[in-house]
């Protein structure tokens, strides 16, 4: 029995976390600078993506990708961090782990050469820091349906 409180929603649109079968994509962030680390999740979850551990560096990245098996959909990475950088972390994927994990930098201003190399290594995307939601969201979303 509908109450008059009942609303229909006026917003139809799926979550983009959200797969069709209603099982939310897996993400691993792993970014440096605290601040940023908790900007992404934000921005992420606000789309209903499963944030399944975010980390400061690339070793702790690995540690987790190997505990989970290579569950994970995406990962989202800095370039520049300390102990292991997202760069020798996209090699370590590509050549030693071999799990079929998609990846986006997000870190700041680059040479092009560098770009070029990592889209070479497999990196999907590379997004431009300071962060714009929408901008995350749209870029996160094409790589996610690669």
């Amino acid at each position: 029995m509908k109450s008059k409180h009942d609303f229909p929603s006026l917003n139809s649109k799926q979550a983009d976390g959200i797969r069709p079968n209603g099982i939310p994509y897996k993400v691993l962030v792993v970014e440096d600078q605290e601040f940023q680390r908790k900007q992404i999740k934000q921005i992420l979850e606000s789309e209903k993506y499963e944030i399944i551990a975010d980390v400061a560096n690339g070793r702790d990245a690995l540690k987790i990708i190997e505990k989970l098996g290579g569950k994970i959909d995406l990962i989202t990475t800095d370039l520049d961090m300390p102990i292991l950088d997202g760069y020798a972390l996209l090699f370590e994927l590509k050549n030693n782990l071999k799990y079929p994990i998609k990846v986006v930098f997000i870190s700041d201003e680059t040479t092009k050469g560098v770009v070029e190399d990592l889209v070479k290594m497999g990196a999907l995307d590379f997004i431009l820091k300071p962060l714009q939601r929408q901008r995350l969201l749209e870029r996160i979303k094409l790589a996610i349906n690669r």
